[in-house]
């Protein structure tokens, strides 16, 4: 024990491993798209690592707990065992043993019925019969067992979650099997000469309830024996087989259970101090199934393995890691999380120019200050008129106009009634005029400049907003002072659904302004001219933020130059809205 103690010592100050069971190296093609998923963060969980299978071998004590006092005993075994997981694995077992017993207390032969198994001799009678050993004369019971046993084991790791390590260098272990064992006893009941040995002086009036008088009756019945073990001792006949020569041995299931305290010393070598017992329904494992009264024992005997074990962990280093069950699990979120804080130590995110965009993800190196920028840290200019968004006292200008350097537009101001005048088929608005074309049949047309308000909407809304009343009250006021005028309405919407949606959508918001200028102010519907776009033309290309696509969702008003034509009602079957225009 003190020695394997100072090999696990020295291996534990010197192997420090380094264990990442997420290399791709470690895993099976067939896996290798779900880890890379994993890596993504599209899979919850990683590919399970190959590892290593465990070619071990062990020696160690072997004795019978039974019927006869054991004494020494040796036993030898060969595993090979594989991971299941982090916690469970497999193991196959070969075990071969010898135990040995010597009572302390002498048995007499009339103690037992006539029909009672005794030692037996090499020609097939009981010893007593044979006239070797006399009913009243004294026996110190023994026995030596060749032991045979196979048996798959699932081991049970309990101490593989741990917070603080990639790798446990220490694995204790429930053992949990079933098996077969075949064995075979005798007794060391005859001496050279074939005679039965004269134990009269053993005990010297020693008192085998005293536990140093056990040691030295055991003792000097030792030295008696000539320890040839030359007589078959009784058998369970139910299970005989025979092999190795013509010994017959007796076969008979087993559950075994143990313990082992397991330690890594290099990815490819571990040492293991293990404990296993073997349960069986079988009285004859020392030879006697019968106490030294002669009545029979209620319990079966039950042989214990204790050894030292090396375990060899085979397989190509390059392709498969150290065997699971010393492999921690929880290095796959503590290495995300440590990857991740190594990200943010790796400036991740530094921001140089204070944009409030990582340098990771900045598109746009060295940003003024103050400036708007988007999601990729370029600066924002809404609408597009060449003047950044921070520089920009309307940093939604109205499309099709001239700015200022401080990103105003230059839109002529609103016409009302009274700055207008008529002179014969001429309109004077200030000190210019323009030849407007009231009914389309004169053609031409130079009104553009005349500025109308456009009016807006809510998202997916065609019903008018408060804001709405005051801009259609002025456009009302223009068309009755000019009755001949007409208007092209053109409705539209945000860059949000499909076509065929933002078609009808656009549509029913023109109607809705046209609907209110009839019913409100008394203007005849066939003095517009019903024109929608959808989602086609927006004054804010690319928009993002809900202000942005407030200012696509609008109806505009114009005058018309005669050349516009009016558009029918959208094909679309699910709008049960009928519109009279």
């Amino acid at each position: 024990m003190l020695l394997l103690f100072t090999v696990c010592w020295t291996a534990q100050t010197q192997a420090q491993l380094t264990v990442n069971p997420t290399e791709d190296s470690y895993i099976r093609e067939k896996d290798k798209e779900t880890h890379q998923q994993w890596r993504k963060g599209e899979q919850p969980f990683p590919a399970k690592p190959r590892d290593m299978w465990q070619l071990g071998v062990g020696v160690g004590s072997f004795l019978v707990s039974g019927d006869v006092k054991s004494q020494f005993g040796w036993g030898t075994g060969l595993h090979l065992r594989k991971s299941l997981g982090y916690i469970l694995s497999l193991k196959m077992e070969y075990m071969y043993g010898q135990a040995k017993g010597l009572n302390y207390q002498a048995t007499t032969n009339g103690a037992y019925p006539s029909v009672a198994p005794f030692p037996i001799s090499p020609d097939g009678e009981r010893l007593i019969a044979a006239g070797l050993y006399d009913l009243n004369e004294p026996f110190y019971a023994n026995y030596k067992m060749n032991y045979h046993a196979a048996s798959l084991q699932a081991v049970i790791n309990l101490n593989n979650i741990r917070f603080h390590k990639p790798s446990n260098k220490w694995s204790l272990n429930w053992i949990l099997g079933v098996g077969a064992n075949a064995y075979n006893t005798h007794y060391d009941a005859l001496d050279n000469n074939g005679n039965a040995y004269d134990f009269g002086g053993v005990s010297n009036n020693l008192d085998p309830a005293v536990l140093a008088d056990r040691r030295t009756i055991r003792d000097n019945a030792k030295g008696i024996l000539d320890g040839e073990y030359e007589t078959q001792a009784q058998q369970n006949d139910r299970n005989l087989v025979r092999f190795g020569g013509d010994k017959q041995y007796s076969l008979t299931p087993f559950v075994n259970t143990g313990l082992s305290l397991e330690f890594l010393v290099t990815p490819r070598l571990s040492i293991a101090l293990e404990h296993q017992v073997f349960f069986t329904a079988d009285d004859y494992l020392d030879g006697f199934s019968r106490k030294i009264n002669g009545s029979l024992t209620s319990n079966s005997d039950i042989p214990h393995y204790t050894s030292v074990r090396l375990g060899f962990h085979i397989g190509k280093k390059s392709k498969r890691i150290q065997p699971l069950w010393f492999i921690n699990p929880l290095i796959y979120p503590n290495q995300d999380i440590a990857d991740l804080k190594k990200k943010l130590d790796d400036d991740w995110f530094k921001d140089d120019d204070d944009d409030g965009v990582p340098n990771k993800l900045d598109k746009e190196k060295g940003t003024e200050p103050m400036a708007v920028v988007d999601s990729k840290g370029r600066t924002k200019d809404s609408d597009q008129d060449g003047v950044p968004d921070h520089k920009d006292k309307e940093p939604f200008s109205p499309p099709g106009y001239p700015v200022n350097q401080d990103g105003v537009a230059q839109v002529p101001k609103p016409i009302y009634p009274d700055q207008v005048k008529v002179d014969g088929n001429k309109l004077i608005i200030g000190n210019e005029k323009y030849e407007p074309v009231f009914d389309g049949s004169k053609g031409g047309g130079n009104l553009k400049d005349w500025y109308l308000p456009m009016v807006h909407f809510d998202l997916d809304k065609y019903t008018l907003r408060p804001e709405a009343y005051s801009q259609l009250q002025h456009v009302a006021e223009v068309m009755k002072k000019y009755p001949e005028l007409k208007i092209v309405a053109y409705g539209h919407t945000d860059s949000r659904a499909s076509d065929d949606y933002n078609d009808m959508l656009s549509f029913n918001r023109v109607m809705s302004a046209i609907e209110y200028l009839n019913q409100q102010h008394g203007i005849d519907k066939g003095r517009f001219i019903v024109q929608y776009n959808g989602r086609r033309k927006q004054i804010i290309n690319n928009a993002r933020r809900e202000e942005e696509h407030f200012m696509n969702r609008r109806v505009e008003f114009f005058v018309s130059t005669g050349k516009e034509l009016g558009q029918a009602r959208p094909n679309n079957p699910k709008e049960k809205r009928s519109w009279k225009y």
